[in-house]
Order: structure tokens, then sequence, then C-alpha cells
């Protein structure tokens, strides 16, 4: 489907890639790894047409149809439903010829309803509906103007687009930011279902892992593809590399040993034929080039000074929003100088405004906040990078943000970031995104917090930094407080949940594992797993049934009777017509059914709870 052949492409004097060449399977979900800086958007972007090549070939089969997440949103006036429709080009074709039905023959009418039959045109609304949910919109967002919601937002919506275009190739560049926890996981789990072929830009071992079937690496100008997931991938590589380490030095022991003999007897007459012929083989030995090896990120935070309180901060009957908007109620939490903390739920219900009230960046409208004497505590925003001064260096930043550093000292601290000399002397304009989150981390420990509280500090971070910040938090002496959608960072770090859900926060005891199967379950009933609650019905035992309350069962499973009646008879309506507002009342009914399943289903298996 798309075959790549020494490619070149080069920016100003530095080369991105020098006769690489690649050959893509066309079942492959393909995650592209590789360092910051290394050409990893820039190949999607010649792949695309985007850019122009300066030598090779990129071959792409005529009929394959490659779609994208689009940077930039045009049609933000457009319902937010209707933009995501709107990406099936088929779709919208048909639907107009359909609304032009007067002016149009009995013949060409025909057609155009069996080929909007054939697409799914009378599903489409269902389907869009339910890749926007599971993307963390809300039933009540499909009819509100794109424009109408944050950026953030409307990259999920063009992710949505994206997911459901029809297209034989997808390229998802880090796909899972500007998402949290739960809707990563939910795209983890599409991704994984769907039988496209798929290159994935990301940063995230456990997604590489469960989605990817290969890998391709960016290194040193050239595309290597590897068969199996990240974590093989990193294996083969390291076998490769070891190996070849151990052949190099083979070969130059060889050579060196045979340089000492033509050095002692190349002016010998009885040795001069036996040293012109070692000459000669050493002319004809080929010695591979050592690998290079990778520039790996250090962070270290600095240490805290020696704290006298074990409780940095408690939270008593806090409640907590902005202007009249309740987002936090009644909320009891503490944090002790050793907690690792992950706050865990969906975006919307509070994690970032509990993290605010935390750190102080935003005052309670009730309750208490009792801090422990000369406590510290930092805050890592997501959106502190729109707050800094692109036209500054790190290193002025560092002088403004504390006067008393001086140029030595503010350049060492960069330097426990990853920052180089040359780097602290960029402007931030001119940083990568990665380059930039290691400049807030450094901003942000500069004052040796007792507490440092991280929203979503992995975002732009490559996976060697990304081990780097976890090797730092594993250091760092004072308390940790985490909101991150990396399963693999948050294995890694901590070791107390709590999820903030419906304006409480509450301790999640079990293990992220059993969180992660917990959502992984509710996906899949919302996906239709369980599709008949009458064959799901008769697997549990009577000793459940009388567990839970047999009349609460028997009334959920009346409604979910009628429910099911009401779905044939729409879906016999809806065969016949392309009415929008049957569709929408189709997709109600679908939703109504779900939500049902799902109670019934949480009140047998406590573990969803």
């Amino acid at each position: 489907m798309i075959d790549i052949e020494n490619l070149t492409y080069r920016i100003g004097s530095r080369i991105l890639f020098e006769n690489a060449t690649l050959h893509l399977p066309s079942s492959g979900k393909i995650g592209i790894v590789g360092p910051n800086g290394c050409g990893k958007t820039t190949l999607f972007r010649l792949i695309l047409g985007q850019e122009e090549v300066d030598g090779g070939e990129i071959y792409i089969k005529n009929s394959t149809k490659i779609v994208c997440v689009k940077q930039e949103i045009e049609s933000c006036e457009a319902l937010l439903i209707d933009f995501v429709i709107n990406a099936d080009g088929e779709l919208v074709r048909l639907r107009a010829i359909l609304n032009d039905e007067k002016n149009i023959s009995a013949e060409e009418l025909a057609s155009a309803y069996e080929a909007y039959d054939a697409i799914g045109g009378y599903s489409a609304e269902a389907r869009a509906a339910a890749i926007l949910a599971g993307l963390g919109f809300k039933q009540d967002d499909l009819g509100e103007k794109l424009g109408s919601f944050s950026g953030g937002w409307q990259v999920r919506a063009s992710l949505a687009a994206t997911l459901f275009a029809p297209s034989h190739c997808l390229l998802l560049d880090e796909p899972t930011n500007h998402l949290d926890f739960e809707t990563a996981m939910w795209l983890e789990n599409y991704l994984e279902k769907t039988d496209k072929m798929m290159l994935m830009i990301s940063h995230e071992k456990q997604f590489l892992n469960k989605v990817c079937n290969h890998i391709v690496s960016i290194y040193d100008g050239k595309l290597n593809l590897f068969k199996g997931n990240y974590d093989t991938y990193a294996n083969t590589r390291k076998t490769k590399e070891v190996a070849l380490i151990r052949n190099i030095t083979n070969l130059q022991k060889k050579r060196d040993h045979m340089q000492v003999f033509i050095n002692r007897f190349g002016a010998k007459a009885t040795k001069a034929k036996q040293a012109q012929s070692r000459v000669k083989m050493i002319e004809k030995m080929e010695i591979p080039e050592m690998p290079s090896s990778e520039y790996k990120v250090r962070l270290s935070f600095p240490q805290p000074q020696p704290q006298v309180d074990r409780r940095l901060v408690e939270l008593e009957d806090v409640s907590a929003g902005y202007g009249n908007k309740v987002v936090l109620s009644s909320v009891e939490f503490y944090i002790n100088s050793d907690d690792r903390i992950a706050l865990l739920g969906a975006n919307g219900n509070g994690k970032s405004t509990l993290a605010k009230v935390i750190s102080g960046r935003l005052r309670p409208q009730r309750g208490t906040i009792t801090y422990g004497r000369n406590v510290k505590i930092s805050y890592f925003s997501q959106q502190q990078a729109d707050e800094l001064d692109v036209k500054k260096t790190p290193i002025a930043i560092l002088n403004y943000m504390d006067s008393g550093f001086s140029e030595t000292q503010a350049r060492a601290h960069l330097a426990k970031f990853g920052i180089t000399q040359t780097r602290s002397e960029t402007t931030v304009e001119n940083l990568s995104g990665g380059e930039k989150s290691r400049v807030l981390l450094a901003i942000n420990s500069l004052h040796t917090p007792h507490a440092m509280v991280l929203d979503e500090p992995t975002n732009h971070l490559d996976i060697g930094a990304r081990e780097a910040l976890i090797e730092a938090i594993e250091k760092y002496e004072g308390a940790v407080i985490l909101i991150t959608h990396d399963f693999y960072t948050l294995e890694k770090t901590c070791n107390k949940f709590f999820i903030v859900n419906g304006g409480k926060c509450t301790p999640f005891t079990r293990s992220l594992d059993d969180y992660r199967r917990s959502l992984l379950a509710k996906d899949s009933m919302e996906n239709g797993s369980v599709k008949n609650s009458r064959i799901a019905k008769s697997e549990i035992s009577p000793d459940q049934k009388k567990s839970v309350g047999e009349d609460e069962l028997l009334r959920l499973e009346r409604e979910i009777a009628e429910l099911e009646a009401k779905k044939e008879e729409l879906e016999v309506q809806l065969s016949g017509s392309c009415d929008p507002a049957l569709c929408v009342t189709y997709s109600d009914c679908c939703k109504e059914l779900m939500s049902l399943e799902d109670k019934w289903l949480r009140s047998n298996y406590s573990y969803l709870t």
C-alpha cells in the first residue's frame, strides 16, 4: 500500500532522511518511534504530499485513501455531530441527492438509496455519536457548534472525524495527547479492534504495546521496520546492537593484531610477503560503524529541605469551582511527605481543579485547607507552555523567576533537565514541545518544593524523556501528585489512587490494573459485547440475584425488553427513511439501552463499580 525507496530529505544543512527505504505491510498497525526532532511528523507530511522529497520516491497505491487528524479546523460554525458526519464525503453527496429527490429520476433515486444503505447512511448519526461519546463528549454536546469548544476538545472532535471517515490508512500523530486516561483507554481499545492500516506516532509504551504489530524506528536518518509491539522492538534492537558491537570489536582486534605483525616484520625480507598479504587483508576488511548512542535525556529534581510535619496538606470539607459553578464538593483529602498519588477520572470531573486547590492556585469556595509549616508546593500545568514568553531564552526566564540566580546556577539547573547550553540560549519559540515541557519542569522545581503537583507532564516528551521523568520522580524525596493519561508512567511512579468523579474525590484501594480492567469491561458493554441481556441474565446464579435484589433486576429487565422492542421497530422504520429526527431517536434509544444494560451488569458484578 505504501512503499518508500531511497528517501532523502533535508532541512537546510540538516539531513533527516538519507537513502531510507521502507516497505510497509498493508495490514500493519505500525508505531513510529524515535527521539524528538528525528523526523516522525515530517515523514507523515511527506506521505501526504505536503512536503517534497529531495531524493527517492514514496509509492502509494492509487486506490489508497489516507486520512489524518486535521490540525486546523475550518468549519467551526458546524454542529459537532455534523462536523464528524461531514468527514464522509460520499455520505454527504448521497444525502444531497436524496434531499433533492424531486429533481432526479426514479432510477437514480433508487440507486442513491441503495448506495446510501450500503455505506451505512442510516446508522451514521449513531456511529458518529458513539465515537464522540468514547472520546468524552456528552449527548448534549452533539448539537453545539464546534467553535464553542476549547482547542483541546476541538482536537478531539477532529480525531472523531478522522476515525469516522472511510479510509484504508489512518495517520495518527500522538493521538492520545489532549485525552484523559479514560478516553485514551477507549481509543486504545477502538484502534486495537479496527482492521485498517494505521501509522501512529506515539511516545506511550502501553499504547504501542497494545495496539501495534509493527514498529518503525527512525534512527540515523534510516527507517527500520521491526515486527511486533514496542517491547519486542526494544528487545530485538538491543540484541542486534549487542551482536553488532561484539562483531565490530572482534574485527577491530583482528585488524590491530595484523597491524602489529606488519609494523614488526614489514621491513624484513623473510617476512615481507606475509606482511604484504596482511596489508591487503586490512585494505579489504570492512568494519561497520559503531551504532551511534542516542542522546539520553537526564532529569533530576532538587531534593526538598527536611520537613518537620509529615502531613504536608489537608483538605477538610472543601468545595471548589469557578464563579457560581461548583466543580468539587465536600472533598476530604490529605498528602503526606512520601506520598505518590495519581488522580484518576475523565476530563471535566475536576482533577485539574483539585490540583489547583492543593497547590494554592485556586481558593476553595468552602472548607478548610491546612498546610504544614513552611511547606512549598509546585504546580506543573499542561497549559503553562502557552504562558511562557516565547521571545525569552530559558536562562532569561529562570533569572526572571529568581533574580538571585546567577547565570552559572541557571545553566546548571537547566542541565538537570536535559537543556544543553546551546538550547538554554535559544528562544522558547524555537524549542521543541518536549524541550518546553522540560523547561517548565525546571521552573517548577526551582525552589526545591516539598510536593510537586504534575498535571499531564508527559505531553510532548519522547520515550527516553518519559523514562528519565520516571527515574527522577523515583529519586525525588518529596510528595508527588500526578495526573497523566500515560498508563506506564502511572504504573511506575504511583502507589495511591484517587478517583475524581461527580464532584467527589474517593480513594481507589485496588490496583491500577483493576481500574484499567473495569474501564475495559465498561467499554466492552457499551460497544455491544453484552447485546442480549436475557442471555447474560441466565448466567447469574440465584444466590447472586438474591444478594443484589431481585425486584431491581426484574425492573431493569422489563425496561431493557421494552427498549429492545422499540429499537427493532425503529430499525424497520429506518430501512425506508432517512429522516434525521428518526436517526436521532434511534441513537438515543441505543444509548439508553446501553445505559440500562450497564446498570443491570453493575448490579450483579460489584467489581465494575
